[in-house]
C-alpha cells in the first residue's frame, strides 16, 4: 500500500507541482492585494480574537497575544486542510472523465497548498513572537518535527474527508461546522491551566490539543512537545493512512462515475 503511494508520488510529481503552483495562483488571481493575502489574513485572524476576548472581555493576561497566535495558526491550518479536503475529488469531475489520476494527487494539492500558506503564516508567527520578546531557544527547531507529525496526521484525515465529500456532497457544510467546534474544544482561546483537571483530560483526546500545547511548550515556555502523546498519535495516524488508502484503491475506479 505504502509502495503503491511511493511509486504514484513519484509518477505523478511533476503534475503535483503544477497543480499546487496553479492553485496557489488562483487563490490570489483576483484579489487586490494578492500574495499580501497570506501575511495579511493570519495578522488580521488573530487580531479579531484579541479584540473579542482579550480587550472586550478582559481576559488572558499580558502576554495572551503570542498565546492566541501560537494556536490560531497552527489550528487554522488543520482546519483549513480538512474543510478544503471534502471537495478535492468531487470538485474534479472534468479531469478525471477525461484522463485518470490518482486520486491521491488532488488530495496532496490541497495539503500542499494550506501546508505552504501555513508556513509563509509561521514566519510571521516567528518575527512577531520574537518582536514581542519571547525568547526563542534551541528547542523551538522541533518546529520541523511538529510540522511532519501534523502532517501525517492530517493527510489521511484529508483523504477520509474527500473520499466521503463524493457520495455526501454536505460534508463541507458539516465540515465548517467541525471546525469551528474545535475552535473552542482546542486550548486557542483559552489556557489550559485554567481547565478543571478532570476535564483538562479529555481535552487531551483531541490530537490537535496535544499539537497545540506541543507548539507552545517550544517556542513560548522554552519546553519540549508532549513526546508520549505524539507518538500515540502517530501510530494512530499511520493506521488511518492505511485505511484511507485502502478506501482509495477500493473505490478509484467509482468517483469519476459518480461525480
Amino acid at each position: 500500500m505504502f509502495k503503491k503511494l511511493l511509486n504514484d508520488w513519484r509518477n505523478n510529481k511533476d503534475l503535483l507541482y503544477h497543480l499546487t503552483v496553479s492553485e496557489l495562483k488562483s487563490n490570489t488571481a483576483r484579489t487586490y492585494l494578492g500574495t499580501l493575502w497570506w501575511i495579511v489574513d493570519p495578522i488580521l485572524y488573530m487580531a479579531i480574537y484579541y479584540f473579542l476576548v482579550g480587550i472586550v472581555l478582559d481576559r488572558g493576561g499580558d502576554d495572551y497575544a503570542v498565546y492566541l497566535f501560537t494556536g490560531l495558526i497552527p489550528l487554522k491550518w488543520a482546519t483549513a486542510c480538512m474543510v478544503d479536503a471534502t471537495t478535492a475529488i468531487s470538485s474534479k469531475a472534468r479531469i478525471l472523465q477525461q484522463v485518470y489520476v490518482p486520486k491521491l494527487t488532488f488530495i496532496l494539492v490541497r495539503l500542499g497548498v494550506n501546508t505552504f500558506k501555513f508556513l509563509v503564516s509561521s514566519v510571521i508567527m516567528v518575527l512577531f513572537l520574537y518582536f514581542s520578546g519571547v525568547d526563542l531557544t534551541v528547542n523551538a527547531l522541533n518546529f520541523f518535527i511538529l510540522i511532519i507529525l501534523n502532517l501525517l496526521l492530517l493527510l489521511p484525515i484529508m483523504i477520509i474527508m474527500a473520499h466521503i465529500g463524493v457520495y455526501l456532497k454536505d460534508i463541507k457544510n458539516m465540515m465548517q461546522y467541525i471546525s469551528r467546534t474545535l475552535l473552542y474544544l482546542s486550548p486557542v482561546l483559552f489556557r489550559m491551566e485554567s481547565v478543571p483537571a478532570n476535564i483538562r483530560d479529555l481535552l487531551y483526546i483531541n490530537p490537535f490539543t496535544n499539537f497545540l500545547v506541543s507548539y507552545r511548550n517550544i517556542f513560548l515556555y522554552q519546553g519540549q512537545p508532549l513526546w508520549d502523546n505524539l507518538l500515540i498519535i502517530l501510530a494512530l495516524s499511520l493506521v488511518l493512512l492505511f485505511i484511507g488508502l485502502r478506501i482509495l484503491n477500493k473505490y478509484d475506479k467509482q468517483y469519476a462515475k459518480v461525480i
